[in-house]
């Protein structure tokens, strides 16, 4: 396995609200790989709190447990965190959340928002998680209505965060070698929905980076790829 990630701040936020973690782990004698990824929402400086708090957990986790259920509960334990806090200051706070586990020819994945993973094979590229938007559950693309997408186009349905208890969408499948995991950031996956590319752009994430930029993209870009 290979990983490799990287982020961005863009050219227009003036905080990068992003925050990601990936490692290449040793699980009984097997290699393992895990990619997190979280983007925050939030005035002033919360948004990038709230990815950080639950990057940490994350992190901290997988130093001693590789075991989905328990994770599950780390991510409702930050959830509660975040609420509190915006609670607190009066000013809501949340994050997205993806994170990909993939260890002896199985991956599983905890999602929660609009972050992505997606699975590319030598005739695939397709998205692994569900969006939990505005534009995923009333349909909205920028072909169809460019002013209805972008008033909707960061508006969520579900985050971490945003309520005292957070739904989270658990997948697992089998991979094999050759396959490659892509995850990233809607200031990135806003590019591979609107323009063409080849796969094998996707691995150069300097290029990519300056691509989505260069198309017109503001918000924060954070990608990890995981290469089997």
């Amino acid at each position: 396995m290979t990983i490799n990630s990287l982020t961005d701040i863009g050219v227009k936020r003036v905080e990068n609200q992003d925050n990601y973690w990936s490692a290449l782990l040793n699980v009984d004698g097997i290699e393992a790989g895990v990619v997190c990824l979280c983007d925050g929402m939030g005035g002033m400086n919360n948004g990038g709190l709230a990815s950080r708090i639950v990057v940490e957990a994350v992190r901290d986790f997988f130093k001693t447990s590789i075991d989905f259920t328990e994770l599950r509960e780390v991510l409702q334990q930050a959830n509660s965190t975040i609420y509190e806090i915006g609670s607190d200051e009066k000013l809501p706070m949340g994050t997205t959340c993806t994170v990909l586990f993939c260890y002896n020819g199985e991956y599983k994945i905890l999602h929660v928002g609009d972050t992505r993973c997606y699975l590319l094979k030598s005739d695939s590229f397709e998205p692994l998680t569900t969006d939990h938007s505005a534009l995923k559950k009333y349909n909205i693309t920028r072909q169809k209505d460019e002013k209805l997408y972008n008033k909707y186009k960061n508006k969520l349905i579900r985050c971490i965060g945003a309520k005292p208890q957070v739904v989270l969408d658990y997948l697992e499948g089998t991979y094999q070698e050759g396959d490659t995991f892509f995850v990233c950031s809607d200031g990135l996956w806003h590019y591979l929905d609107d323009y063409d590319y080849y796969a094998e752009e996707l691995f150069d994430l300097p290029e990519l980076i300056k691509k989505c930029i260069n198309s017109g993209e503001t918000d924060n870009i954070t990608a990890g790829i995981l290469k089997i």
